[in-house]
């Protein structure tokens, strides 16, 4: 039997607290003050973060939202295991992070724990005096269930943008969280770009010098990697091909246009981000089927262009995530031909393997991974403050 009078030492105490899922963290919060301290320190937020992003736990700290959206109802979202996508259950996005009228929410990709999610309210954008006040952008830790909803930039009357694109990411080099706002305004033929700061909770306008010619695409995954964002743009608004790819540097705050591969730049679709490569999806035919071929950019030749094609996904199915071990998550009647399901796809063996979603057809299926973290999106000013003084 252990003695009542068992002692053990702070670091092993913080050692040992460090390799706990943040479910249990938040539990022993309540255990005491020097917990509850511990627990919230910057030091320790960094040394939990590092664990679960190493190798061997990389898989282990993964999770994944599921939205279901419907045209006339408020979308239902719903937390699952990376690897089987077993239900573990709801959450109220709507109204709890957002206004009651708000749908559909997007999502904008996950850094470090954090997911930036806009939500729109069709009806305060269509005929409203302000119409700009119908986006909600809100940032939020799935794991602690800790959110932000980020200030409204006011804007004189009739003065809003006609689209709207997002970026997020962190800047590597003040480890601080960003939100892009990409505006274009019809009225004037020219692009805003405003970019908010976590640790100062503003927005602020920066000289981005945008060509007002580009059409810029909504995305379809998140498309941060290692500092930068990324979009799928037309070089003219009123042309559908020539594409190239737009990125955002979250550090310098500039951007760069990167060419696609040779002979798709006007068919590719989309942009994802497939084991830390930058990739781009492209819609082909083979004897009349749909197929989607799979390219990704050269680290080692960002600046020359360079792209291989991965693989091809040989089913008329637009994938929905991209995972860490190679798998693919597929929307489609594989299962059965009357209802709408999600499926494994394994590009190498090309094997399918059914997942416990499914729907009659009238929902559409968003996912988006994120890994369990305790890091802050509330006074994220006084952990980069602390770490500074450390």
């Amino acid at each position: 039997m252990l003695s009542p009078h068992l002692y053990l030492p702070e670091d092993l105490v913080t050692e040992i607290l460090s390799r706990l899922p943040v479910k249990s963290l938040m539990r022993f919060k309540s255990v005491s003050k020097a917990w509850y301290a511990l627990i919230r320190n910057p030091h320790f937020i960094i040394k939990h973060h590092t664990f679960a992003i190493s190798d061997h736990n990389r898989n282990d700290y993964r999770r994944v939202i599921l939205e279901r959206c419907r045209a006339t109802t408020t979308p239902r979202f719903s937390m699952h295991s990376n690897d089987t996508l077993e239900f573990s259950g709801d959450v109220n996005l709507v109204p709890q992070l957002f206004s009651k009228d708000i749908n559909p929410v997007f999502f904008f990709g996950s850094c470090n724990g954090i997911v930036c999610l806009v939500g729109i309210a069709p009806e305060r954008f269509y005929g409203a005096p302000d119409p700009d006040r119908a986006w909600e952008i809100v940032l939020w830790n799935p794991a602690t269930r800790e959110s932000k909803r980020l200030p409204f930039v006011p804007r004189p009357p009739r003065f809003c943008p006609t689209c709207i694109d997002f970026g997020f990411g962190i800047d590597l080099n003040i480890n601080d969280f960003k939100v892009v706002k990409i505006m274009y305004f019809d009225s004037l033929r020219h692009y805003q770009v405003e970019v908010y700061n976590l640790s100062t909770d503003s927005w602020r306008v920066i000289d981005a010098s945008l060509n007002s010619a580009y059409f810029m695409k909504w995305p379809h995954f998140p498309s941060y990697l290692n500092g930068f964002y990324y979009w799928l743009i037309c070089p003219e608004r009123s042309d559908s091909g020539h594409r190239l790819l737009l990125t955002f540097d979250m550090s310098n705050e500039m951007f760069r246009e990167i060419m696609l591969p040779d002979d798709t730049r006007s068919f590719v679709q989309h942009i994802a981000i497939i084991n830390d490569s930058v990739a781009v999806i492209v819609p082909a035919y083979n004897a009349g089927i749909l197929e989607y071929d799979i390219w990704v950019m050269n680290e080692s030749t960002v600046e020359s262009n360079s792209w291989t094609k991965l693989f091809t996904i040989e089913l008329p199915s637009l994938p929905l995530q991209f995972r860490d071990d190679g798998l693919i998550v597929l929307s489609g009647h594989h299962c059965d031909p009357d209802k709408e399901c999600l499926v494994l796809f394994d590009p190498r063996t090309r094997e399918l393997k059914n997942l416990p979603i499914d729907d009659d057809g009238s929902e559409m299926f968003e996912l988006v991974s994120y890994r369990e973290s305790l890091v802050l999106v509330n006074g994220w000013r006084n952990v980069l403050e602390q770490q500074d003084t450390s």
